[in-house]
């Protein structure tokens, strides 16, 4: 498990750093929060594309290994659903568990990957990505939209909703391009693949820099469930999707690896585009990343042939 651990450390570093750079006042919490923003709204889908379009779907594992990850995923969602039930009486609280409990951060998981997995982890993270972060998003949206305190009134306000999303926009376009066999834009694509360059550390910095330990001591009750989805159910349902669909062990254990991410920050800026309860939804963030640090080198080093 220390090698497991010594690979995640630079990512975990990044956070940290993030973190001490707004308690040091280099910047404003505002100011992340905008450089959040624009990482939303350009980087995140620029990294998306490039990621996506370059996928490669051919492989032998790629059924079985997305099979896994899909199944594994869809049946948490399902049983975050369920959740409505215990707290729906506050539908924005309810948003930010739902989304606390399904998103995971992929970031966190691909800057090590090549330590953990060798060439091949990141390849199969990336085949991930695209329906993964294309289906969750949609869900999300849906959720938010129905649960959240700007809900949507319509079918066409709800589809507006989804259309209007950076990340999946990015992912269709992305899946899309890649099924039609357009992998290279000339000069677009590596403009594209620049900006994508840079969201992963941008990302990781603002989870650190967005840390609020004061949202834990609120609503404890939904903090704790929604870290008991994320980081203990979701390793668990994946790593029995995948004994079902037959991937290889190593497929299995990248598949693991990216059910035990924290959830991604990303939700905190769906949540105040869409009425959720922001607040909330920074302090499963802050939770799940902090947990983070012990429950992802344990699940990983567990599934790891």
């Amino acid at each position: 498990m220390n090698d497991v651990f010594g690979a995640l450390v630079p990512t975990f570093i990044l956070i940290v750093l993030g973190w001490a750079v707004r308690a040091g006042r280099v910047a404003s919490a505002e100011q992340f929060g905008t450089v959040n923003r624009f990482g939303y709204f350009v980087l995140y889908p620029a990294f998306l594309f490039t990621l996506i379009s370059g996928a490669d779907f051919s492989g032998a594992d790629t059924l079985p290994f997305l099979g896994g990850v899909l199944g594994g995923f869809l049946t948490l969602a399902f049983l975050a659903l369920g959740l409505r039930f215990v707290f729906g009486g506050d539908g924005p609280a309810y948003t930010s568990v739902f989304q606390g409990s399904v998103r995971w951060n992929g970031f966190a998981l691909l800057a090590a990957a090549p330590a953990l997995y060798g060439p091949q982890g990141p390849q199969l993270i990336g085949l991930a990505f695209g329906p993964l972060v294309l289906i969750l998003n949609i869900i999300s949206v849906v959720v938010l939209a129905r649960w959240g305190a700007t809900r949507a009134t319509s079918m066409r306000a709800l589809l507006d909703q989804i259309i209007a999303n950076p990340l999946i926009l990015a992912c269709a376009i992305g899946l899309a391009t890649n099924l039609a066999g357009i992998h290279d834009l000339g000069y677009v694509s590596e403009a594209v693949r620049l900006l994508g360059q840079a969201a992963m550390p941008i990302a990781l910095m603002c989870v650190g820099a967005g840390l609020d330990f004061g949202a834990l001591r609120a609503s404890l009750t939904k903090v704790v469930t929604a870290c008991g989805m994320r980081l203990l159910l979701a390793p668990c349902l994946v790593w029995g999707a995948c004994m079902l669909t037959g991937a290889s062990p190593l497929a299995t254990a990248v598949a693991v690896g990216i059910g035990s991410t924290p959830t991604a920050a990303a939700g905190y800026t769906l949540a105040r585009e869409m009425g959720g309860d922001a607040r909330l939804m920074a302090a499963i963030i802050t939770a799940t990343t902090i947990l983070s640090f012990v429950t992802m080198p344990i699940a990983i080093s567990l599934a790891i042939p």
